[in-house]
């Protein structure tokens, strides 16, 4: 059996790495780290949320089978914060200088949210352009439905801002049947039949020869 989600997640996420252009960095294809006065996280990964078998276009027993799958392009990305903790933890600040503190924590978090927005348009463009919608893998009915954001969070120095956008496609799963057992199978044979005669039926007795 080849199962078809872990080679179309590894395909995702190499076509996004092919694409990234130091725009971003891709789960397992980072190529270096960068100094903290550079720092704004951009980071991509991929993971397999869920598939759904349709029965009505599915072969009987061996397949193959249609399996419609939908991953999880989970992107991360974490700005400086620009805001000065000491003055919010000082007790001596004053009102106006808190305030200013404040705004510039506003100001960052609207600038993570715009950065991820960029973030968010890049990564559509890459996976929807017509050269990558295959991902040179026999998949079909390739889309993004759908995209989600969550509110930036605050983290020490840093306003984090994560969230994802669904990858679907279909493809086609096919069972090896290794692990069946040969002959194995359901016996559908009705043990009785119907007494047309008025007389008494033994029934294991005709089940048997039934059966036979």
């Amino acid at each position: 059996m080849s199962w078809q989600p872990p080679v179309i997640r590894t395909a995702i996420l190499s076509v996004l790495d092919a694409a990234a252009a130091g725009r971003f960095t891709v789960e397992g294809f980072q190529r270096q780290s960068h100094a903290a006065e550079e720092l704004t996280l951009r980071h991509v990964t991929v993971f397999y949320r869920q598939g759904q078998f349709d029965k009505s276009r599915s072969g009987w027993v061996q397949g193959p089978f249609r399996h419609n799958m939908t991953f999880s392009v989970e992107l991360a990305l974490a700005a400086p914060a620009r805001m000065d903790l000491t003055i919010i933890n000082d007790d001596t600040a004053t009102p106006q200088t808190r305030m200013s503190a404040l705004a510039a924590s506003i100001e960052a978090a609207a600038n993570a949210d715009a950065l991820w927005d960029e973030l968010a348009g890049i990564i559509w463009d890459i996976l929807i352009d017509p050269r990558n919608l295959s991902l040179g893998l026999p998949i079909s009915d390739r889309w993004i439905p759908s995209i989600r954001k969550e509110n930036p969070a605050p983290r020490g120095e840093f306003v984090l801002l994560t969230g994802s956008m669904d990858y679907t496609c279909e493809g086609v799963e096919t069972p090896s049947g290794e692990t069946g057992i040969a002959g194995a199978g359901i016996d559908l044979t009705q043990d009785q039949t119907a007494d047309i005669t008025g007389s008494a039926i033994d029934s294991a007795e005709q089940g048997a020869k039934v059966g036979t």
